[in-house]
This record gives C-alpha cells, structure tokens and sequence, in this order.
C-alpha cells in the first residue's frame, strides 16, 4: 500500500497551498533579515565580572548576557520553511510541463487540443474579461423597432420612419360682435397652429439586438465552462515530488557549521 510519502500528489493539491508556504516562507525572510539587521546581541554572550583585590574576596558577576540564538541555527530554520516553499514551487513547475487537457464544447465539440494548464489558466481569465466586455456593450432600442437597413453594409440598422407635422403660428380674427349701424364689429385677435410641412425623423445605429447578445453572452459563458473544466483535467496530473532544496541550501550555508572532518561544513542541520 502505497505511504504518505511515496503517493504522488496531485497538481491541483499543490496549487492549493503554494501560495501558503510562498506567505510564510517571505514572512520569516523578513523577519530573520531583520533579525539580522537590528538584533545582533541575539547571537551574542557578554559577562562583566568584579574581581576585588582584597584577599579573600569573591568574583561578582555584575552583568551577562547569553547567547539566544546561532546564525547557523537561524539559518537552519530558514531553510526549513524555504525549502518546503521551493520544493512545491518547483513541483508545480514540473507538473505544468506536462498538465494538458482538451477544450470541448457542451455538445461534444472539441475546441483546443490538449492545451497546456499555464494557457488554461490564462484563457479562462481572457474569457472572464471577454464576458465582462461584452456585457457592457449597448443595444438596439427595441420600441424604435430597427430592421437591418438593405442600403447600408451589414450591421447598420434602421429604425422605423417618426413623421411630424410642423406648424407655425398664423394671427386669425376672433369675431365677437357683428357690426351694427351704430356700432363696428367688435374683434379680437387670436392666434392658431396651422400646419405648414411635415418633418420625418430617421435613425440608424450600428449596436446589436438584444437577442444577439444574449446569444454572444450565452457562448462566452460556456467557453468558460469548457476552459475551466479543462484546466481541471489538467491539474488532476499526479506530480513526482522533487527536494531540489536541500542541494541549494547545503551548498549556500557552506562554513556555517564548524567542519566534519572533510572541510565542509555540516550544511542545513534540517535535513535539507
């Protein structure tokens, strides 16, 4: 039965916590070069001691300070968080070379053949954005009823002919009391809206129906259905696990350890 250690994991397991342990390993990078740049009496041991000249008199211990920490030790445990970081990162990196799924549409259709997981990854971004692009393109006014218009290139449409009656303003004789013998006709003016042409609107546009968008949205969204189940595919590749860090760090730390005998050092006392 196959152990903790020797089961292959899958892509998509590491791809979970890479991003964790890249976190933790940057954390204690900077904490530890702080460390180093403002904690110096850590790896340090001082002792100030009275020594009377009286005979017979004691030694008095006035001041110490003990060593907290060695830069070995420091370094070993850096190695230790770094090294799990580096070896994920550069599973991942292995497994990616050969992580690989095809593109296939709802009905069947195969639309890209085994794509790589890096360009799933980044086609499933595009066409998140291609969905967001296309929902903010505008459309056609339907109570304006657009046809395509047959005298323009395709694409043009035209909205339905609005006539308008223009009018101007004509003084008319209000008549309020006939003339008499005795007296004139009483008149008042008046003014009335008489029609004098007539006006004709006409619109064309270049924007889509609302239909065809809705169209245009529906196939995006299931190019992102099939990209997505793709990368999924292809994540589920198992990873040979690779300890590329222990080489890395045992010959950086070189001299950090007291010698064994053969002029090198101990290297990371982690295990790495």
């Amino acid at each position: 039965m196959a152990t903790a250690e020797t089961t292959k994991p899958k892509l998509y397991e590491m791809l979970a916590y890479e991003g964790q342990l890249k976190s933790q390993a940057e954390a204690a990078r900077k904490d530890l070069q702080n460390t180093f740049k403002s904690k110096r009496h850590l790896f340090e041991e001082k002792r100030r001691t009275y020594q009377p000249t009286v005979e017979g008199a004691q030694a008095v211990t006035e001041e110490q300070s003990d060593i907290q920490s060695t830069v070995a030790d420091e370094l070993d445990w850096i190695g230790g968080i770094w090294g799990k970081a580096l070896d994920v990162a550069y599973d991942v990196a292995e497994g990616n070379t050969v992580a690989r799924a095809d593109v296939v549409l709802d009905d069947g259709t195969l639309l890209i053949a085994n794509a790589p997981a890096t360009a799933l990854l980044e086609l499933e971004k595009r066409t998140g954005e291609l969905q967001d692009l296309i929902t903010a393109v505008p459309t056609l006014d339907p109570a304006k009823a657009f046809s395509p218009d047959p005298d323009r290139p395709a694409g043009i449409y035209k909205a339905r002919e609005v006539k308008k009656h223009r009018t101007k303003k004509t003084f008319i004789p209000l008549v309020l009391a006939a003339p008499t013998k005795e007296h004139p006709a009483q008149v008042k003016e008046g003014w009335e809206d008489v029609p004098v042409g007539l006006v004709v609107e006409q619109e064309w546009s270049g924007l889509i129906t609302p239909k065809t968008k809705a169209e245009i949205l529906e196939r995006v969204e299931e190019l992102r259905r099939a990209v997505k189940a793709a990368r999924q595919r292809a994540n589920a590749v198992e990873v040979e696990k690779r300890r590329i860090a222990g080489p890395l760090f045992a010959y950086a730390f070189v001299g950090t350890k007291p010698t064994n005998g053969n002029g090198h050092g101990n290297g990371s006392g982690n295990g790495l």
